[in-house]
């Protein structure tokens, strides 16, 4: 497996200074970046040569679930010309009552997906988890068969503040999988308090293990909240290499 890293952690110097954060962002060793939303500006085929030229691959790229339902969507064209293992998509909403919805929009974007070539996979938080007749609601949306081939990108965090084992979760959709986001915290459902990995409560050691039995092809760090976003972003490098010994 890769490891990468979600460049929403460096928002902030991404904003001030786009190529110049990103040629930081590179020196850190990750073997690629996951976008969200935020191209610098740049077309489509700019920012897929940028991103080969700072020696990075794309490990995924997030769009919103509105943009991806339309095939003319010009979110398509970043997604073609970036080529990530998986598009990715997540949703806030009450999922206890809008699960239905959200599996049409996964089933409509996965569609549109496989019409460019691309997989698509859906991101989750915490809310996804909450139960509808004794089911967590994810589990409603991913066991459809229409939904057969939507993929996951799982948060371990979050799967944990949902009180889901990250590493169970893994399991279950082993063949399913092609990044996962590893994200720590000192509390449960809080993005201000997301730490740097391995210095929080989330089991990691137990989702990498069952990572490597899945068809994962990317662990992707993501810290929401940083004061040090660069240092924090190395020291979590390090620790993702460490589990390779474990």
């Amino acid at each position: 497996m890769k490891f990468g890293v979600q460049l929403y952690n460096f928002s902030k110097a991404l904003r001030q200074d786009f190529k110049g954060a990103m040629k930081e962002i590179a020196k850190i060793g990750f073997d690629g970046v996951e976008y969200a939303f935020n191209f610098g500006g740049m077309a489509p085929e700019e920012i897929a040569a940028f991103t080969r030229e700072l020696g990075l691959e794309c490990c995924g790229a997030m769009f919103s679930k509105e943009n991806l339902q339309d095939l003319n969507s010009g979110d398509w064209d970043y997604a073609v010309a970036l080529n990530p293992p998986a598009i990715s998509i997540s949703a806030t909403v009450d999922f206890t009552e809008q699960w239905q919805e959200i599996r049409d929009i996964c089933i409509a974007i996965q569609k549109n997906a496989e019409r460019k070539g691309l997989t698509f996979s859906y991101h989750n938080h915490w809310a996804e988890y909450a139960l509808v007749d004794g089911i967590p609601a994810m589990y409603r949306i991913l066991d459809a068969p229409e939904a057969a081939k939507v993929f996951l990108e799982p948060d371990v965090c979050w799967l944990t503040c949902a009180g889901m084992d990250a590493a169970v979760y893994i399991e279950r959709y082993a063949s399913r999988i092609k990044q996962i986001h590893f994200k720590d915290n000192v509390k449960e459902m809080k993005t201000s308090t997301t730490v740097p990995l391995g210095t929080g409560i989330v089991d990691l050691k137990s989702a990498f293990a069952s990572a490597r039995k899945s068809c994962c092809e990317w662990i992707i760090y993501e810290q929401d909240s940083s004061s040090d976003p660069f240092q924090d972003a190395a020291d979590s490098l390090a620790y993702m290499k460490s589990l390779n010994n474990i």
